[in-house]
């Protein structure tokens, strides 16, 4: 079974500001330098083809996926803010393929509440977070009764750590260690790095060893193909590469670009003696290693 676990839905100009949609721009593009499997609408004005994922275009990109999570990031710090209910009205149209998670900034005075709502009264069943987007520090203890309720409430967390191409996202708070504490004070609580927290990769890969509730999908990282290679083996090499799960961030890319940039992560070392990941682990990232983080009955 093919399960994409991070896509996004949101568009130009009703949820992303002017600022953010020209960074995504120069980040695709800078992207497409490196490689042909990132997602292009065919069309150069920067506004079409920055970071729009509209209905139309994620039904269409993900078509040959069996289920879908989808969320919309609320992050207003960073000029993007989706309201929940396009998300919540989105998988009610279409239950058979897409599961909506929901998106809630812990800065708010009324985030616990909004959590509450966005899972009770919108069925939405999941969680992204964002520090480097929402400008929070995941260290601060403020933060945490946050986070003890979306253990309470059992529902699976994305983080985006790692790097942003957005200039006001602060740095400091996107490393993957900064999860720790969570991790340790929420023990039930399922968390998953985004990205393999890149460019802290091996961050990420010593975190989700030590800690059972932590995994990380391997999304944005193909473009990058030196990058990607060590983080697979990085993974390898300390024993965790089954916690490694499959995600396109589209519409960064499809998941079919996606999976062909997976079985290009040895292209790298070819002709040479260095290590290979293997085509078992490929194959399991992409259909196997999911069933590891979410239950049957949350698809």
């Amino acid at each position: 079974m093919l399960v994409d676990i991070h896509t996004n839905l949101m568009w130009y100009p009703e949820h992303m500001s002017d600022e953010f949609v020209e960074f995504a721009y120069e980040a695709k593009r800078a992207k497409m330098r490196l490689t042909g499997d990132v997602y292009f609408a065919g069309n150069d004005e920067k506004y079409k083809n920055a970071f729009d994922s509209t209905p139309e275009a994620l039904l269409e990109a993900t078509q040959n996926c069996d289920k879908v999570v989808v969320f919309g990031l609320k992050a207003p710090y960073c000029g993007v803010d989706v309201p929940q209910e396009i998300v919540a009205d989105f998988v009610r149209k279409h239950p058979d393929r897409f599961i909506g998670w929901c998106s809630v900034d812990p800065n708010d005075e009324d985030c616990i509440e909004q959590l509450e709502y966005n899972v009770s009264e919108l069925g939405l069943r999941g969680l992204k977070v964002a520090p480097i987007y929402q400008n929070f520090d995941p260290q601060d203890p403020k933060h945490l009764p946050f986070f003890k309720k979306a253990e309470e409430l059992d529902i699976p967390t994305i983080w985006h750590q790692g790097t942003s191409f957005v200039r006001p996202g602060p740095l400091k708070y996107a490393n993957p260690i900064q999860l720790e504490d969570i991790a340790v004070a929420c023990p039930d609580l399922r968390m998953m790095i985004a990205h393999m927290g890149h460019p802290w990769e091996d961050e990420c890969v010593v975190l989700i060893r030590k800690h059972p509730n932590l995994y990380t999908n391997i999304s944005a990282l193909h473009y990058r193909p030196l990058r990607h290679y060590q983080a697979f083996i990085s993974a390898m090499e300390y024993g965790v590469e089954h916690k490694l799960i499959f995600g396109s961030d589209f519409p960064s890319a499809t998941p079919a670009q996606v999976i062909s940039g997976q079985w290009k992560v040895n292209d790298v070392v070819h002709g040479t003696s260095l290590p290979r990941f293997p085509d078992e682990a490929i194959h399991n990232i992409i259909y196997e290693n999911w069933k590891q983080f979410l239950r049957k009955d949350e698809l």
